[in-house]
Formats: C-alpha cells, structure tokens, sequence
C-alpha cells in the first residue's frame, strides 16, 4: 500500500509540474512558478500535518499546525494573486482547486511509518 500512495504522489507532482511547464511562454514567469511551487508547498503542508498527527509530542503538533497554515497561506496568497489554472489535455482546475487537491494527496497519502523516527 506504501507503494501506491508513493506513486499517487509522484505521478500528481510530475503532473502538476507538467501544466506548469506548459503555461510557460503563455503567461508570465511568476504565474507559471506559482503553478509549480504554490501546489507542492500545499501537499508538503498536508503531509507534514499528516505526520505530526502520528507524533506524542504535543508541542510539535501545535508547530506542525501551525506551519501548516502558514504555507497554506502562502500558497493560496501567491496563486490567487497570480490567477493560475491548470490547463492540460482538455483539463481544466482553478489553481484555488488545485491547492485543496494537492493538499489532500498530501494529507490521505502519508503513512505513520513515514513520520516514525528510526530508533537505532
């Protein structure tokens, strides 16, 4: 089942990555990287939130939240303003969509034993 979700992952960057790449030279720089950067920096907020949940430590519960909504802030700020939308193969996702999307793979796709520390 790791191995699923690894690929759901990897497959969702590569095609985020993918609709970035096209936009370029049809829009302008700063909205094609808020296409590339703004949906990782939601799916890294919701696998990191993911992984604390799995953590004893309370306060690093209280600062992976946090930072959390932090990145979700920024990416939400920086792709609104820019006004991306996915556009690839007769798909089309409103980059506020694609931050929710991205958020959720993050979030549903990671697994305790990704947020276990190794106790050697």
């Amino acid at each position: 089942m790791n191995t699923l979700l690894a690929y759901i992952q990897f497959i969702f960057i590569g095609l985020v990555i993918y609709g970035a790449v096209l936009t370029f030279g049809d829009a302008s720089v700063n909205t094609s990287t808020s296409g590339i950067v703004a949906p990782i920096l939601a799916w890294f907020a919701g696998t990191g939130l993911r992984a604390s949940f799995n953590s004893e430590n309370n306060n690093q519960k209280k600062g992976s939240i946090f930072m959390a909504v932090i990145l979700l802030a920024v990416s939400y700020l920086w792709i609104n303003s820019t006004g991306y939308w996915y556009v690839a193969n007769e798909i089309e996702i409103s980059g506020k969509n694609l931050l929710v999307i991205s958020f959720f793979i993050g979030f549903l796709s990671t697994v305790k034993t990704i947020s276990e520390i190794n106790k050697n």
